[in-house]
């Protein structure tokens, strides 16, 4: 029993010295904390301009898009480009086996060389049966031939003249073919029309393909490009032709200011949406690019600050305010929404802005901080509640 309650008392009286030197410990950080000074930047918050803007997803698309098709029947022999390529005005993009144009070439110039064969044989007699006719036209007129004879003679030559005729037409028939034929030769060589990228290829070396079918699209490279966006029927009044918007490519990092060059008359029954068309200056664009189309409405005033200013505790996010005797204080805030400052302004922020170089992130201060305030922020590792800013 001695041992237990000597043990016990013993336990108590290091517990009561452990606190009183943890009390000591925290008072002599708390009066270092205060006493310390610290480097740091401050900034006064006032209430600025932020605007009122509606945002609409799009896509890039070139001025020029080409998409090419078969014109004849025939197998794929050759495909040699890629999507994603870049072609110039001439290059071959498919190539169709021409066996079977070729063969009716060779049938067409073997039936031409035939009639012609035939007519040079039908024209001697063709001829002949001509002077024959003429002859017995004169006889019979000075009453020296029959008229049997003269009908005989005439038959003939009518005959011959008629087959000579049709034979013409023949050869003349062929050789339309022919120049068709031919012509055909030269669809089996799909070349690039223009300067351009390769955006889709529908087919493979040994496909089957009937005229008509699409094979490879290519936009064109100095073309230039649109946005394309679908926007609200009640925001109709507030887009027109040269109206000027903001368009945001989050893949690049880039925001334009870009001018609407084509307002859809029609609306969309469905999604009770029109189109409109941007003309974009850029030359680091390509078609299908995903964008926003930033269409502002109207202003309202708020206090924004930086993202990096704000601190958190536990969860729970505040600022470092400083006094007017320069003393550091942690103040609990609410934060809005959050923005982009850009060249043209600020812009809500989205999960897809694009990378670090894509603007300077703000936060809209709900509640917390008032105008004139001043905050720290920089050198925000070092500074705690109560220090003294130089």
């Amino acid at each position: 029993m001695y041992s237990s309650g000597f043990t016990l008392k013993w336990m108590a009286c290091l517990s009561c010295l452990f606190l009183l030197l943890s009390c000591s410990s925290e008072n002599k950080k708390e009066e270092v904390s205060i006493g310390r000074t610290v480097k740091a930047d401050v900034l006064e918050v006032n209430p600025i301009e932020l605007p009122e803007v509606r945002n609409f997803p799009g896509r890039v698309r070139s001025k020029v898009s080409i998409r090419l098709a078969a014109k004849l029947p025939g197998y794929v022999k050759e495909v040699p480009v890629q999507i994603g390529d870049s072609v110039h005005k001439g290059d071959l993009l498919v190539l169709v086996d021409d066996k079977d144009v070729r063969a009716r070439v060779d049938a067409l110039f073997s039936a031409e060389r035939s009639a012609r064969a035939e007519l040079e044989a039908l024209s001697a007699r063709y001829e002949y049966s001509k002077i024959n006719f003429n002859r017995f036209s004169r006889l019979y007129e000075q009453e020296s031939a029959t008229k049997d004879e003269l009908d005989r003679a005439r038959t003939q030559y009518l005959a011959l003249k008629n087959q000579v005729m049709a034979i013409r037409a023949n050869i003349k028939k062929i050789k339309a073919q022919l120049q068709a034929a031919k012509n055909q030769l030269s669809y089996v060589k799909i070349e690039a029309p223009v300067d351009g990228w390769i955006t889709s290829r529908d087919v493979d070396p040994g496909t089957y393909v009937n005229p008509g079918i699409p094979l490879i699209s290519l936009d064109g490279k100095d073309s230039g490009f649109w946005f394309e966006a679908d926007i609200d029927d009640a925001l109709q009044t507030l887009v027109k032709p040269s109206a000027k918007v903001t368009v945001s490519i989050p893949a690049l990092d880039l925001d334009l200011e870009a001018k609407v060059v084509h307002v859809q008359k029609s609306s969309n029954p469905a999604t009770h949406t029109f189109t409109v068309l941007v003309d974009l200056d850029s030359k680091e664009l390509k078609s299908g690019l995903f964008g926003r189309l930033f269409l502002r409405i109207g202003s309202r005033q708020a206090i924004v600050i930086p993202l990096g200013v704000i601190v958190e505790r536990g969860g729970i996010k505040g600022v470092y305010t400083v006094d007017d005797s320069g003393i550091v204080h942690w103040r609990l805030i609410k934060a809005g929404k959050r923005w982009r400052k850009t060249k043209s302004g600020f812009f809500p922020l989205f999960s897809d802005g694009g990378g670090q170089g894509f603007g300077q992130v703000y936060v809209t201060v709900l509640s917390g901080i008032s105008s004139g305030d001043r905050i720290v922020c920089s050198n925000l590792s070092k500074v705690r509640e109560g220090v003294h800013l130089e």
